[in-house]
Parts: C-alpha cells; structure tokens; sequence
C-alpha cells in the first residue's frame, strides 16, 4: 500500500512538473519558492518569521526533482544557495539536511513575486550538469565521451584551495589543547578537558563576536558618515535605523571579552567563568533593543541598495574586501541576535563537563537563567515592533478608490495586529504580474489590494471594500468537473450563532481557472449591504492555501469570543422543516418550558418535563399562515392568519381543551399586521388593516370585561366577536393613513407609525397626526434627501431622546424630532428587517446575520451569523428576543433560539 501510494505521487509530481527542466536552476528555484512553506520557527530560543527548515527544502526539492536521492537534492540545493537565493539564519554555513538548521530567503516571498516568476529578484541563474545529459551520440554510461565535464563520468578530486587550508588553520587554533603546553595536556583528565574546550570556545567566539562589531564600526559606519554614499541631510538618520545601538553592544560585549581573556590570562586551566558572565550579563539590555529594531534597519538598507546606485556600489565593494571574510553585511547584522541566543548553548556544554562541588554548578544555571529572560524579551519585543512597523508602512502605503470604498482600519490602535499578508493571483496558472494581488489579514479586517511600485517602494490601492472579518465567508471550489456544492469556511463554524449555508459559485470561468491550478483556489465573500460579488484568488501552493483558511478561521473564533454579548440558546431544533417556517414565537413562563410558536402551518405549543427534561410539541390551531400570535393576558389568544385576525380562548392552551375551545372567532379581515402595546395606562391591540384602493385603516381595540345584558350603542357586538369569553375587544378609535404602514410602536401617550416615507406620531388623547422627524432640520438632509431608504420603528431610549431605526442607518432625536448631533450615528452593515432592544444594545435582524450594537456609541459590539434568520419574538418589556434560521447542522430544519445576555450593564 504504502509503495503504491509513493508510486501515485511520483504520477501526481511528474505531472505538475512536466514542464520544469530539473537542469534549469532559474526553474527549479522559481519552483521551490513556490511551493516551501514558510512559517515563524525558533533557534537557539530566536524566533525567526518566514523560515524553512534544511529538511523541510530537502523534501521539497525532492518533489520538484521528482527524485528519490536526498544527496542529489542536497547537491543542487547547495547549488541555489551558493547563489544567495536564501541563506542560514545565522549566515554560518551551507544547505544541510536537518530539521534543527534554519534558512530564509534573502529577499521576501511577497517581493520574489512581484514579477513574472522567471524574472523573480536575485534568481539562481545556470546549468547543473550533473542533471544534464552529454551531447556526444557516442557518450554511454559504461564508456563515458572524451571530456574531463562529461555528467556520466567520475567527478575529479579537487586539491585543497588557499582558502580550505586557512579554515583548517582557523579550526586549529579554536582548540584549547593547542594553545597551551603538551604537558598541561597530558596532566588534565578528559573531563576537564572538554570543560577548558567549552570555556575556551566561550572566550575566543566572544573575542570574535566584538572584531566583527569592530569591523562594522570600521568598514561601514565609518565610511557612511564620513563620505558622499548617502545626502548629508539623511546620513545619520540612515546610519541609526540601519545600525541602531550596535555601538552600545560593542562597548558592553568589549568589556566582558576582556574580563575573559584576564580571566583566562590566569592559569592555562581557567578555574571559573560563571562570576565573570554575571558580573557583565546584567547590562545585556542593548541586544533586546537591536533585536527588536532588527527587521526595521533590514527594511533601510535594503531599501537604500535600490535606490541609491552609488551606495549599492559600495556595498558590492565592501563586501568583496577580505576583512569581511566573504560575508555580506546583513549577516553581520544578524550577529547580536544570534550571538544572544549562542550563549546558553555554550554555557550548557560548560556545565555538563562542571563538577558537582564547582562554584559554577550554581553561577551558570543563574546566567542562563537571565539570558533566557533576555530571549523571552527579544522574541516579544520584534514582534511587537514588526507589527507596529508593518502597520505604520501599510497606513502610509494604502489609498482607497473612493470615499464610498474607504473603512476605517484603526491601524494606530495599540492593539491592532497583522496576522497574514501575502500574494495571490485572480487567474489560475498565469505568470502575469497584473494578476498579483495583495493580500492583508488584521485582526479586524480582511483587505485586498492592488500592488503598484513607486521609487522602488510597494504602495497597494484597495482592490475592493476592506471586509470586517465577522462578515467573511471562505470557500474552497471542489476540484471536480461534476456541480457539488462548495465547501464553506465560515466564522465560528462549530457555533450554534452560524450557519453553514454555501455562497453563490464563482463562475465557469473560475471554477475552470480552479482545476487547471491544483484546485488552490480561495473564495471571499463579503456580505452584508455593503458587500460585494465574491471574488476568487489563487494561492501559490497548496500549504499556503490552508495557512490562510487557517488563519482566517481561528481569528473569526477569537474574535466571536472577544465580542460575546449575547449567548445562542436553542430552544426548539429538529422539529420544524424549512417548508414550515417560523413566523412568531410567545414565551409563556420564565422557563422556557411553554413556548407557542406560530408557523406556515399552524400554532403550536412546547411543553417540557420537569424530570425527564423531554420536550413535546403539539398544535393547537389548525390555520394556514400564521405570521402573527400574542396571548392577551387573563383575556384571550390573538392569531393573524393569511391575513385574518382570529381571537381564541386562553382555555385552548390546556392540555386538554375542549373541540368548542378550539374554534376560534374572527376579529377582522384584510389584516396586514397587529401590535398590542401600553399606551394610556391602556392594553391597546392596534389593527392595520390594508386595502390598495384606499386608504389604511387602523384599528385600536381595548380589552373590556364583557357585560351580556348590555350592547354597545355603536352596534358593535362584543359577544359576536369574542363569544363565550369574559374578555372582549371594544373599539377604541379608528385611524386613517393615507400610505401604507408597516410597523407601529405604543409610547406612554403616542402612537408612532411608520410608513413607506415617514414616520408619524399620533397623540392618543386628541388623535392629532404629525411627523416624528423636523423636516426644517438640516442635521436630517441625509434623511430626507434620500427617497430610497425605508423607516422600521422607533424607540423611546431616555426623556426627549428618541432612536429611529431605518433600513440602512439610526439615529437619535429629541421630542421636537430634531438630529441630537452628541449622539452618534448608527450605519448597518446589512440591510435589516426587523429591530430588537435590549438596552443599550439595539439588534438588527437580517436573512444572513445579527447586528448588535451600542446604542449611544454605535459600536458593533457582536456579529450572528446564520441563514434565513428572522426576529419572531422581541418583548422589550421583559427582555426576551427570539429568533428563527436554518439549521446549521440539520440541513432541511429549522432552529428557534433565545439571545441571552452575557455581558451584564
């Protein structure tokens, strides 16, 4: 099993490479920086971003080779290398084939693809010949051709090189036993001396650590600031980004390399080390400092070398001096940093060979122990500073089309963070720059973004509206040619607040663009009002894909975590198909044990037992259409179906009601809506009756006892409406509106009713009509000007202040509907159909999510996803907000949850 599985990728990479000549050393490259996968890994306790291991490009070049000999791979990897294509960490040594050895590229992945992949920056460039074959006809494996380069025959031996014998001098005199007499050998046990190895590479690496400080000072610092490299009027401040406090190390670092050649200057056996290491550790805080400013002074200089041809020159030709011992200066740069994390290992190897009884058994153990601390700082200290910079360059680099498209990404707040960015392409398999798109993850917003170059420098436009991620939704197109169904990544996937419903399928352009690529296409989708079409990107491999479905979906988790102000608890699930839709749910006791639901098909009752915990649901109401249900209390059952009003018995709740009880008695057709509200110290049931032809009409009806022995004078029968019921409805005042009405809410002695256009207020006691809002007001132009926004409902928050909810936005005014310009305006994110308050939260209610936000600031405080959501319970009197949607792990059901605060106010 397992040989045909190896024999099935070999067909799968032979495939992908068909057209990479594994001779070609630009192909190869451009090959192995597409497919290696980067990640942040640690070192010696440094945390380096953006690195592979030896044995993860071994394994890599491999399947690009399609090879099974790791040699060979080693071989030509060390080929790329040679040429600068990436490099050790700390700049030490070549390729090796082990997972403890770290490599980056010298210049960034997002850089190396700013172009067409075969004019990627700095890429390898010739022929390996041993991947070649000879051009001689003649040439066969047993009698190889005539020439000495021939592939197929023998490599020669090289003979030893000046520079080979002068490593070899260098590793002699880097051992102790060399640098004292024979017979100090002799007398030393082996013990000890791999004990004075250990100190004694501790002393002179530390001697090598401060002439490489030295030769920075001398060979680079020197000459910049002295000579016309760079203007006059930046020189300094280059020198102190590239440089920064490297001074303040080389002064600490002098210090301690002279305490340990005095300390060693002693006796040809050193007694002890660990007094003199605690002695100068304590003034290590300059390497936490440079460490963190690091990849900033990186970012200068690299910088500078495009722009700046004189100064690439002098880079070229100070590298190329033999004092720099053919070491470019960014790995010098690096030398603090790894000189930082170096110290533990050789004070480790000191201590093992340490006896027991030694003062340094307990010296070291303490200077490592701080070192560590010194460590756990620098690792923080850069990430925190590279964010920082990171964020500082994009809010500088980052321009919108318009203002319609703008979003403000906070990219100053203290806490903002970039947890992602890299390039994608919008067309599968093409090598065309124009394709590359900018990728940016925040921990608040998903951006995407056009890259264009400007005096060297990346600047990106916005490519489209920037997403907030609690409205992203990320798909994977199946890589099949028979229509499935798309797989989804959406936010808080395991939470009861979403739904797994798919989004809209690119085209056939792009599910085609996806099977040619290796399926390593990605779908975002912004939804909401202010979204757009999805739009499909493809990822460079398919590590990278995962990185970001990842990434994307364990931020969305937090941040569902973070923004927790109501909690989702199901009430009722795998009952209720989607062909029988909840409209509207009661609440009939504080336990959630008695619920009506009203339903396409019908009224229903829950009742839940106390021991077993069981849940039965039945009907009671055998009517099509339910939308509307209110219970009266100690008075009646109020149902609006397919557009007639019924009034039933409370006796029908029972759980043995008699057949009479379930017959319910008309109270109006032609009904489009009812509201019961308190108004007047009142209950009032509010009945907006519609008709195209005229006007509508709205109904207020009181609850009354009903008295048999009397008739209203109007004619109107209490006993024909509600007969039986001790309880009737007497007509309080017929209304008039002259346009449709859509919602109505009761105040202490107003009536607001909104309208198509407006929303009107109706004084109860004398039935005079107003406009809520001032149209005089011109803090309310955006209102008015608008013909294409629609007014929802209105809430009473505090005295004279007033929330009026429309379609797209809300806002505050006072009793004389005039804008309060203190308070802040609210934009929705959807397009909401429904309103709930649960002070001083306002929800909105949209098919795809939830909006909760603060009243008073209009901060989105918590997103809920789902599919075909709808308010079907907003009591604000007593704070229950139910709802219904789809099923998100029941496909063909539906769920009605009860929102539960969490956060108390």
């Amino acid at each position: 099993m397992q040989q045909k599985r190896q024999e099935q990728q070999k067909s799968i990479d032979a495939y992908y490479n068909k057209s990479i000549h594994n001779a070609l050393l630009s192909q190869v490259a451009s090959e192995f920086y597409r497919r290696i996968s980067l990640a942040t890994l640690t070192r010696d306790n440094i945390e380096h971003r953006d690195a592979f291991s030896g044995k993860e490009a071994i394994n890599c070049l491999l399947s690009v080779l399609c090879i099974e000999d790791r040699k060979q791979a080693l071989s030509i990897g060390r080929a790329l290398g040679s040429q600068q294509f990436f490099h050790d960490v700390n700049y030490e040594h070549q390729l090796l084939d082990c997972e403890h050895e770290l490599y980056v590229f010298r210049h960034k992945k997002d850089d190396m693809s700013t172009k067409d992949e075969s004019q990627i920056i700095d890429l390898p460039q010739g022929v390996y010949t041993p991947f070649t074959n000879c051009y001689s006809i003649t040439c066969t494996t047993q009698h190889p051709c005539y020439s000495f380069s021939c592939p197929k025959r023998k490599g020669l031996k090289r003979s030893v090189s000046q520079s080979s014998a002068h490593e070899k001098e260098e590793e002699t005199n880097s051992l102790w036993i060399h640098s004292v007499p024979g017979s100090i050998v002799e007398a030393t046990s082996s013990q000890e001396i791999k004990r004075q190895e250990s100190i004694y590479e501790l002393i002179y690496t530390e001697r090598n650590f401060v002439r490489d400080l030295q030769y920075i000072d001398n060979f680079w610092i020197k000459p910049l600031l002295t000579n016309d490299i760079i203007a006059e009027d930046r020189r300094e401040t280059f020198v102190e980004q590239v440089f920064w406090n490297i001074a303040e190390i080389e002064s600490v670092n002098s210090k301690l390399s002279k305490a340990l050649d005095q300390r060693q200057a002693e006796s040809y056996l050193v007694s002890s080390i660990g007094d003199v290491m605690l002695q100068h550790i304590c003034h290590f805080m300059p390497f936490v400092n440079y460490g963190a400013h690091q990849v900033i002074g990186k970012f200068y200089f690299e910088l500078e070398k495009k722009r700046n041809p004189q100064f690439a020159q002098f880079v070229e030709e100070t590298e190329r001096k033999p004092q720099s011992r053919r070491l470019e200066l960014n790995g010098y740069l690096t030398k603090p940093t790894t000189r930082l994390g170096r110290y533990n290992l050789l004070l480790r190897e000191i201590l093992k060979r340490t006896p027991d009884d030694h003062p340094d058994k307990e010296a070291i153990p303490q200077v490592m122990g701080i070192i560590t601390q010194y460590l756990v700082q620098v690792n923080a200290e850069t990430g925190r500073r590279e964010n920082l910079f990171n964020l500082e360059q994009i809010q500088e680099r980052l321009s919108f089309k318009s203002p319609a498209e703008y979003a403000d990404l906070q990219l100053q707040d203290p806490e903002r963070q970039l947890l992602l960015k890299g390039r994608m392409k919008r067309k599968g398999n093409t090598t065309s720059e124009s394709a590359d798109l900018q990728v940016f993850l925040f921990d608040n917003y998903l951006v995407i973004a056009k890259i264009k170059y400007i005096d060297h420098l990346e600047v990106y436009r916005a490519f489209r509206k920037p997403i907030p991620l609690e409205l992203l939704s990320v798909h994977i197109t199946p890589n099949n040619n028979r229509q499935k169904r798309a797989s989804s990544i959406l936010p808080y996937s395991k939470s009861p607040n979403t739904s797994n419903n798919t989004i809209p399928k690119p085209s056939t352009s792009e599910n085609g663009q996806a099977t040619k690529s290796n399926n390593l296409s990605i779908t975002f989708t912004h939804h909401g009002r202010r979204g757009a079409p999805p739009l499909t990107l493809y990822a460079t491999s398919a590590s990278n894909q995962q990185l970001w479905i990842k990434a994307i979906a364990e931020q969305q988790e937090k941040l569902a975590k973070k923004r927790h102000v109501f909690s989702m608890l199901p009430l009722i699930k795998n009952h209720f198909t989607t062909a029988n839709r909840v409209n509207n749910t009661v609440t009939l006791d504080a336990s959630n044990k008695k619920l009506l639901i009203g339903t396409d098909q019908g009224v229903y009752i829950t009742n839940k037992d106390s021991e077993t915990k069981k849940l039965t649901i039945s009907r009671i109401v055998h009517l099509e259409k339910v939308s509307q249900i209110e219970v009266m209390p100690n008075s009646q059952l109020l149902v609006l179906a397919d557009k007639t009003l019924w009034s039933f018995p409370l006796d029908i709740l029972l759980p043995n009601a008699a057949s009479q009880m379930k017959r319910g008695r008309s109270v109006s057709q032609n009904t489009a809506f009812f509201h019961v509200g308190e108004c007047l110290s009142k209950t009032l049931v509010c009945v907006v009756k519609s008709n195209t032809l005229s006007a509508t009409t709205i109904r207020v009806l009181e609850p009354v006892v009903v008295d048999e022995g009397k008739k209203i004078k109007s004619g109107f029968s209490i006993r024909r409406l509600v007969r039986g019921n001790p309880v009737g409805l007497k007509p309080y005042k017929d209304l008039y509106l002259p346009s449709e009405a859509s919602s109505i809410n009761l105040l202490k002695s107003k009536m607001c009713i909104a309208s198509p256009k407006e929303i009107g207020v109706v004084d109860m006691k004398n039935f005079g009509v107003q406009a809520l809002l001032d149209p005089e007001d011109e803090n309310l132009s955006f209102v008015f000007s608008r013909a294409d926004i629609k007014p929802i409902t209105v809430y009473r928050i505090k005295f004279a202040e007033y929330l009026v909810c429309y379609n797209e936005f809300a806002f505050f005014v006072d009793q004389r509907g005039r804008f309060i310009p203190s308070s802040a305006r609210i934009d929705w994110e959807g397009s909401p159909d429904s309103f709930a308050l649960s002070y001083p939260y306002v929800l909105a209610f949209e098919p795809e999510f939830i909006e909760v936000r603060h009243v008073h600031t209009g901060h989105l405080e918590q997103i809920i996803r789902g599919k075909n959501i709808r308010c079907t319970s907003s009591n604000t009197h007593n704070s229950i907000i139910q709802c219904a949607m789809n099923d998100p792990e029941n496909e063909g059901y539906q769920i009605v949850y009860q929102l539960e605060r969490v956060i108390k106010t």
